[in-house]
């Protein structure tokens, strides 16, 4: 399931949708069998939005005043979780039998005390959103009932966990991994009475590069370091006023190894791309575990699909190392690491995780690195070398800290990706 962001009117959803709590009747089309109740009676005083950007996911924070200026009512509001109707290997009629998604870590509370959420299941499409030529389909609604009194004043708090709209397109051996986005749809609030009086955005680039990260709106923002801010007043948002982050380019990889970053596709990557190479290697270390019944986690695992190197030394691994030789030295400028062990979600926190490593170019003097503790499925942490002008030899990798298991104290490593930038495109033939 993976997310796209509405904002408290009805629209929340798990792939490439997130809303403004409440549900749409007008502007995008839509045959929901949600329905709200009551929001156009009460008014939304003020909205605060914390977005903090991760790897692979979004924290999402929201807090909304609302106050009902009329009689007493009972607001009956819904946040989605949408998911994309569309995958090339996947039958249609499997789609729209899939079960219903669930938001992640989902918090629903008013005036601090919890509020019972229900679920109802749904299939509706919707035609418009973010990306418009992969339609979205609601798959089911996250249904709170909120009571307000005569001339009440309510504060609702939401929280989840958001995994980005990430979708990756493969032929032979070439692929397309789109930038992983969300989207808050401040459009949803539409049906709640009047304008957004008042309101706070506040995204915060944690453990993504903010030099990656592209906004749909960057000059309603003002940008200190690794976070932006927007506050707004009377705010009355259309389909046009959706915030759309992406956390980094649009990425094509070609068989070979050979990877472009940001240019556009046509017949060929566009003008404007950046041109990386994978650096080859082969991999030493100074431990890896070795099983009773014989099963076995050396370093030619971080060459293998689904498994991991594990050290072997007793304790937490503290100072045991791994080693990458290159094939041949090469000017490489950054690192991709999977950490932990990744096989499955269970295995990667019942285990040990690198929290930091003193890394080494050449049997150089040794730099920390600190490494977030983030289960990953797609993409990588990545970490720039020092700028040098000698080629890179060697890469040594020695465990100064662990994030620890719940059941295990080996410390594992899943993959390490090496990227050599190149001067000009290179000669590729595309699969067709």
């Amino acid at each position: 399931m993976k997310p796209y962001l509405l904002s408290l009117l009805c629209l929340l959803a798990a792939t490439d949708l997130y809303a403004n709590g409440g549900g749409y009747s007008k502007g995008v089309i839509s045959t929901s069998a949600f329905q709200p109740i009551g929001v156009d009676q009460v008014e939304m005083l003020s909205e605060r939005l914390e977005i903090d950007l991760h790897i692979e996911h979004a924290d999402i924070r929201i807090e909304y005043v609302l106050h009902n200026p009329g009689k007493k009512v009972t607001v009956e509001c819904g946040f989605p979780a949408a998911t994309s109707n569309y995958n090339m290997f996947v039958p249609q009629e499997q789609l729209d039998a899939r079960q219903p998604e669930m938001l992640e870590d989902l918090s629903l509370t008013a005036d601090n005390e919890p509020l019972k959420v229900s679920i109802l299941e749904d299939n509706a499409r919707l035609n418009g959103g973010v990306r418009r030529e992969k339609p979205l389909s609601i798959v089911s609604w996250h249904v709170v009932k909120i009571p307000f009194a005569a001339g009440q004043t309510r504060k609702i708090r939401v929280r989840y966990r958001n995994p980005y709209h990430c979708q990756t397109v493969s032929v032979s051996d070439d692929s397309t991994a789109y930038a992983p986005s969300l989207t808050y749809a401040f459009s949803a609030a539409g049906l709640w009475a009047g304008p957004i009086k008042q309101g706070t955005v506040i995204i915060q680039a944690k453990t993504v590069d903010p030099e990656r990260v592209k906004l749909s709106h960057p000059k309603r923002f003002t940008r200190q370091k690794g976070s932006w801010q927007w506050s707004f007043t009377d705010f009355e948002p259309t389909l046009e006023d959706d915030l759309i982050i992406e956390t980094r380019p649009t990425q094509h990889r070609f068989h070979g190894g050979y990877v472009a970053e940001g240019g556009e596709w046509k017949e060929s990557i566009g003008k404007g791309a950046k041109w990386r190479s994978h650096a080859w290697y082969t991999a030493a270390a100074s431990s890896f575990l070795k099983e009773p019944d014989g099963t076995e986690y050396p370093p030619e695992n971080l060459n293998a699909w689904n498994e991991a190197w594990v050290e072997g030394a007793e304790g937490d691994g503290i100072g045991e190392s791994i080693t990458l030789t290159l094939k041949k030295p090469a000017n490489v400028t950054q690192v991709g690491l999977l950490n932990g062990y990744t096989k499955s979600r269970e295995l990667y926190f019942a285990n040990n995780r690198a929290a930091q490593f003193r890394v080494s170019v050449n049997g150089g003097e040794a730099f920390k690195i600190d490494v977030p503790d983030e289960f990953l499925e797609t993409e990588r942490f990545w970490f720039d070398l020092p700028k040098s002008s000698a080629l890179v030899k060697t890469i040594k990798f020695e465990i100064s800290d662990v994030y620890p298991g719940t059941k295990y104290k080996d410390t594992a490593i899943s993959d390490i990706d090496l990227l050599v930038p190149l001067d000009k495109a290179p000669k590729i033939q595309p699969a067709r």
